[in-house]
């Protein structure tokens, strides 16, 4: 009976242990991320693999091991002592409600108002202060920032803030 197991890739080979492994006619499920990072002082979406370095693959452990092993862009199976386990349907099907087109997308940080932050990037970045309130239509907050001497109001991208 065919089950879903995690297979453990060569570096930056997810992508090409998939293909190949579909080329083998094993089904495969390589889920990737649609990530906003900040960068040389700008936003920009970039989608990388969700788990790098692994990709679930739905084979029969028997029958087609030595395929799967063997696979260009595969390093091993993921396995416990001399035992690979498979991976629950339940969670197969858990990633792949989350996904569009093979890309799942984070939702934004929800933060609570007096909640402390801590600017994560950009201009202010180290500084702590105290969560305000999200504007709205815009992916910006208010965000109140610490200070010795004094305490400033900011408007700030929330991708650039995290819980402390």
């Amino acid at each position: 009976m065919k089950r879903w197991f995690v297979v453990n890739t060569k570096s930056k080979n997810e992508d090409r242990a998939a293909n190949n492994l579909s080329s083998g006619g094993i089904e495969v499920l390589a889920p990737k991320l649609k990530l906003k990072k900040y960068k040389e002082g700008k936003f920009i979406y970039v989608i990388e693999q969700m788990f790098p370095g692994y990709i679930f693959a739905k084979f029969h452990p028997v029958d087609d091991f030595h395929l799967i092993k063997y696979t260009r862009g595969v390093k091993t199976i993921v396995h416990f002592g001399s035992k690979i386990v498979p991976v629950k349907d339940e969670m197969i099907a858990f990633i792949r409600d989350r996904l569009e087109e093979g890309v799942a997308t984070l939702e934004k940080k929800r933060f609570a108002k007096g909640e402390k932050i801590l600017v994560k990037d950009g201009p202010f970045k180290g500084i702590s202060g105290i969560f305000e309130k999200e504007l709205e239509g815009k992916d910006r907050v208010m965000i109140l920032l610490d200070s010795v001497k004094f305490s400033v109001s900011v408007e700030i991208d929330g991708e650039l803030i995290e819980n402390t």
